[in-house]
């Protein structure tokens, strides 16, 4: 899945910058590198930190994913908060190329889940008894 998400992201992510970079010059294209970079590191960080928790109860995965959700969230809103009134890109091209490598990534996730062989039971290990 995480191959699944981050590779059409990376893909939509340069598609932005090329298309920023036409339109409103190197203001445009350090708005759209830079969220494509965050956007990116942020998906990435989120499966690595739900891979460490694999095979624990599914009550405790839900409640680390999450707090791994709402902390990351607080990050990328200090990020935003920090670089608020950075001159040197342009926060048009950030906010879309953000919204659209986020949507393209996690499109790209569901995709990649919805592929992915889950089994729902365990087959038993002793064959049934007839007549039962």
């Amino acid at each position: 899945m995480l191959r699944g998400g981050l590779v059409p992201a990376a893909a939509a992510g340069v598609v932005a910058l090329a298309v920023s970079t036409a339109v409103q010059g190197g203001l445009g294209a350090a708005g759209s590198a830079l969220a494509t970079a965050v956007v990116l590191l942020s998906s990435a960080s989120t499966f690595l930190f739900l891979r460490r928790m694999a095979g624990l109860d599914p009550r405790v995965m839900f409640l680390g994913a999450m707090v791994g959700y709402f902390f990351k969230v607080g990050l990328l809103g200090v990020f935003l908060l920090v670089f608020r009134n950075a001159e040197w890109l342009s926060p048009t091209a950030f906010a879309v190329t953000a919204v659209v490598v986020s949507l393209v990534g996690t499109t790209g996730e569901i995709l990649a889940f919805t592929r992915v062989k889950t089994y729902i039971y365990d087959q038993p290990t002793t064959p049934p008894v007839a007549g039962r």
